[in-house]
């Protein structure tokens, strides 16, 4: 009976056996699973770190001790901040203050000092671990390493920012300097510039020191040759001469004394504490314009291949930027030489005009003597042809001498008090002939006077372009001119009613030699109207067209009456 009776002992020890198998199973689930998470934070994470939610105890991270060099004792009580970048310090500790106030999520990027002493940029993250009763039992985070794309970023800015000083500028001495300074604020310690000027001479022309300190170095520096006359080994020597990069990620003393020059130019790089340098050349065009070069004296930082790509890229930049400002100067240089050309030019046709003039004038009253000599009518229109024709061509010198004179800036005003009616009328008269020649209805309204302070002669200048202007494109067709006073303000219009000017051609009629038609159909130098426009805004006036095409033009000056 007794031995059909169940076991008490058996019935408990069963159950606690499956009880104590389970939990040895979770245990080990939960172990792979930490095991899983460790490997996916170690492969994810250059670092893995813990620590509890007091302040004053040890943060746990091997991982971060070996990165940084720095003991786990030396991480106490937020020691883990030295390793830090200096700038990044007081922003993360802010971070880290925040999420610890709130208990929310930590997030921050800054720049973690490696065991060999370069900073690698970090992107930092924490979560807060809880207890059942929801304060924080302890935080755990990584760190990732995000210096690749910080990099990126930081170049992509550094180009972006020196894109604005090259478009900003078109003095390249401006240009340059502001390069070098730029660049040793965020790619090396020093920055030395070279040009390769036109002559085939070979200039240092910047030398920049990070260290305000260094400045006679620098100085010292910039007076050392950047082209020997021997078989260049020299790295900017080498850029000048062949278009070559070179790259030393660790200069030695060796390296040194196999480039350098002479013994004092030796002495001179042993005093910078060279440790890593590139140099890239500038080219544009097929053409060398210079060499940038870059040195690392102090910085922990070595340079790489990422880095000559950059700095290609960036001396590619420059190099655009100097080659802009060098043919805008050829082409300012070309303006002045050709406007010299053209003053000396007017001078020297004018010579002749005179004498020309003065034998025109005296055959015509040699004419006038003989008035029943039967080839007077004929002698008269050769005349009256070559008077014509001389007035042209001084018209033509005076107005190559007022853009010379413009350009040189010396182009002024002679004001006096002019009646503006009257220079109108006198100058619609000796045009009346010419009008009715090309049969040309001619119209002129004007009232008795009107009274103001202007350049007589220039004002004379200014109508006699328009209606030369209105002769050449209007011939045959109806020309009035009409001067009105509209309160201080007077206003000559002159209109034709020839072949008219396109809307896409009016912005460039009153530029320099600008036109609106061939000159083969049309003659003149193309000044008329930029010398007009000249004089108007010189007058404090303003000169305004309105046209369509094939239907005439109308030329409005407005001209002040009252001067301050």
């Amino acid at each position: 009976m007794t031995s059909s009776q169940p076991d008490p002992s058996l019935s408990l020890s069963a159950p606690a056996s499956d009880t104590e198998a389970a939990l040895r199973e979770e245990l080990a689930t939960l172990r792979d699973e930490a095991e899983r998470l460790r490997v996916l934070l170690g492969t994810a994470a250059q670092v893995v770190w813990t620590t509890r939610a007091r302040p004053d105890t040890n943060p746990v991270s091997p991982s971060w001790t070996a990165f940084t060099g720095q003991a786990p004792e030396a991480m106490r009580n937020r020691g883990w901040l030295q390793a830090l970048h200096p700038d990044d310090r007081g922003p993360t500790l802010a971070a880290w203050e925040r999420a610890t106030a709130t208990s929310m999520r930590f997030e921050a990027r800054y720049r973690l000092r490696r065991a060999d002493g370069a900073y690698v940029w970090m992107l930092a993250r924490g979560m807060p671990v809880l207890e059942p009763g929801g304060d924080v039992r302890e935080w755990v985070g990584s760190c990732i390493d995000i210096h690749t794309q910080c990099l990126a970023e930081e170049r992509a800015a550094f180009l972006a920012r020196a894109g604005e000083l090259f478009a900003s500028s078109l003095d390249a001495s401006a240009t340059l300097a502001s390069l070098a300074n730029l660049s040793v604020s965020a790619v090396a310690d020093w920055c030395i510039v070279d040009l390769h000027l036109p002559g085939g001479h070979y200039q240092r022309v910047q030398v920049v020191a990070a260290d305000p300190s260094l400045a006679p170095l620098a100085s010292a520096v910039r007076e050392l040759n950047p082209m020997p006359r021997t078989n260049p080994v020299y790295p900017p020597a080498v850029a000048l001469a062949t278009g070559q990069s070179t790259m030393v990620p660790e200069a030695t003393d060796a390296m040194l004394e196999a480039v350098a020059q002479d013994p004092h130019h030796l002495v001179m790089m042993r005093k910078l504490g060279l440790r890593s340098l590139m140099t890239v050349p500038m080219l544009a065009r097929g053409n060398i314009l210079g060499a940038l070069t870059f040195l690392i004296t102090t910085s922990p930082r070595r340079y790489g291949d990422e880095d000559l790509k950059f700095a290609q890229e960036l001396a590619n930049q420059a190099a655009l930027a100097v080659d802009n400002a060098r043919l805008l100067q050829d082409a300012r240089d070309a303006v002045r030489l050709r406007d010299e050309f053209l003053s000396v030019a007017s001078h020297e046709l004018k010579t002749p005009l005179t004498p020309l003039s003065l034998k025109l004038q005296a055959l015509s009253r040699a004419v006038r003597a003989h008035p029943d000599s039967p080839l007077v009518p004929a002698i008269e229109s050769h005349v009256e042809t070559g008077h014509r024709q001389v007035r042209r061509l001084t018209e033509l010198m005076n107005d190559l001498l007022d853009v010379s004179r413009i350009s040189a800036g010396t182009f002024s005003l002679q004001r006096e008090d002019v009646d503006l009616a009257a220079v109108v009328r006198e100058v619609c008269e000796q045009f009346a002939p010419r009008f009715a020649l090309e049969h040309c209805d001619f119209t002129v309204e004007i009232p008795d006077a009107v009274q103001g302070s202007f350049d007589r002669t220039r004002l004379a200048q200014v109508l006699d372009h328009l209606l030369d202007n209105a002769l050449k494109y209007g011939a045959g067709t109806p020309v009035s001119v009409r001067l009105t006073v509209d309160g201080t303000v007077a206003r000559l219009r002159v209109r034709d009613g020839g072949i008219g000017i396109a809307p896409e051609q009016r912005p460039r009629l009153f530029e320099r030699y600008g036109r609106a038609v061939s000159e083969r159909h049309y003659g003149g130098l193309g000044l008329g109207l930029y010398l007009t426009r000249t004089i108007v805004e010189a007058e404090g006036g303003r000169v305004s067209l309105e046209s369509r095409l094939g239907e005439g033009a109308t030329f409005e000056v407005q001209l002040p009456l009252a001067r301050p």
